[in-house]
């Protein structure tokens, strides 16, 4: 065919999109990082609440705003809608002027939206190596230049599981230049357990930041698809101007206010997550695997020259985990943590293949 497709999208190699196995009986799902638990009976009751509406284009986004200023103890224009996280990401893209100074960087390793928002809206990404599994906020703060736009930072980082501390981005946030819009996606944030973890949100109203976090997570609403942003109103009213009009349906809507909502639910999932990961510490170390510690709700396994042998033995036997090469970790597997059972298989099904 001979499309006029944009030289930057031709550039973007092409993957296709992940096949959905897993949902039939049997299968081990520990591949895509979600929460195993489904939400609370609140969501659900939510969601037939709903549908006796779904004939009308959706409300409820001032109110879901709302709610979350009450949980952060900040106001409603602080908070910016989006239909996951991923849209949030092209709402910066889109507001941030592209005149020539249109770099951005991020970390190698990380997640791949981001250079792949970045080539579909022509800016040039420059990857900044991690130093020991970790973002490197010296080395980023040292690419920053005159052509930089936007800085993605992971934290707690995808696939590795580490993170930076409060006194490493606060002495990186000081440093960046006032034009440059530091974009830090905590989608893992809450399974945190560190003291240390950056209390982002006493920078927002001096320096650019734009925080994301996600309901996909902790909160179990991964295929509702909502994530919000957190910044000074008038970044958020920018990237506002920027957005679809009824990018998130009226389900998901009422199932993340009914999930902010239900406190108790969300504290029982973070113990499992708990629970999960010494599970999976005491287990590999059984096996004398290395493994790297986590704040999050997944653990980096290195397996040496079989991870992608055993990361397709494991399919083999319906337990689907991710292999790290596509990340620059080919002697590693990402295992996310799912409920006893699962965690048990997956041990079970690796501890045969060693």
């Amino acid at each position: 065919m001979k499309l006029s497709i944009s030289d930057s999208v031709r550039k973007i190699p092409y993957y296709p999109k992940a096949l959905m196995y897993g949902h039939e009986d049997g299968w081990v799902r520990l591949s895509s990082n979600e929460n195993p638990y489904p939400p609370s009976e609140m969501v659900f009751e939510s969601i037939l609440d709903a549908l006796f509406a779904i004939n009308r284009y959706p409300g409820g986004e001032k109110e879901l705003k709302e709610d979350l200023a009450g949980l952060y103890r900040l106001k409603g224009d602080n908070f910016l809608i989006g239909n996951g996280s991923n849209e949030l990401i092209e709402m910066t893209f889109r507001a941030m002027k592209n005149d020539g100074r249109n770099g951005v960087i991020v970390t190698e390793s990380s997640f791949a939206f981001y250079d792949i928002a970045a080539r579909i809206y022509g800016y040039e990404t420059t990857k900044v190596p991690l130093t020991a599994l970790t973002t490197d906020l010296g080395k980023i703060a040292a690419a920053i230049d005159d052509r930089t736009r936007l800085v993605f930072l992971n934290n707690p980082l995808n696939p590795t599981g580490t993170m930076f501390n409060h006194e490493q981005f606060e002495r990186f946030i000081t440093s960046v230049p006032p034009e440059v819009l530091v974009v830090v996606d905590e989608a893992y944030a809450e399974f945190t357990e560190s003291e240390s973890f950056p209390r982002t949100l006493a920078f927002m109203e001096k320096y650019p930041v734009l925080i994301l976090r996600t309901f996909s997570k902790a909160y179990g609403l991964a295929g509702l698809r909502v994530g919000y942003g957190i910044g000074d109103p008038e970044i958020v009213s920018f990237l506002e101007r920027t957005k679809q009009p009824f990018s998130i349906n009226l389900i998901a809507i009422l199932a993340a206010r009914a999930a902010v909502r239900d406190g108790s639910r969300l504290a029982a999932v973070l113990a499992n997550n708990r629970a999960a990961k010494s599970f999976y510490y005491e287990s590999l170390k059984s096996l004398n695997l290395e493994y790297t510690p986590t704040e999050a709700n997944f653990v980096l396994v290195r397996l040496g020259m079989r991870a992608e042998e055993i990361t397709k033995k494991l399919f083999e036997r319906k337990v689907l985990v991710r292999f790290m090469g596509a990340y620059g970790l080919p002697d590693s597997i990402r295992i996310s943590f799912g409920t006893p059972y699962e965690n048990t298989r997956c041990i079970e099904e690796l501890k045969r293949l060693l």
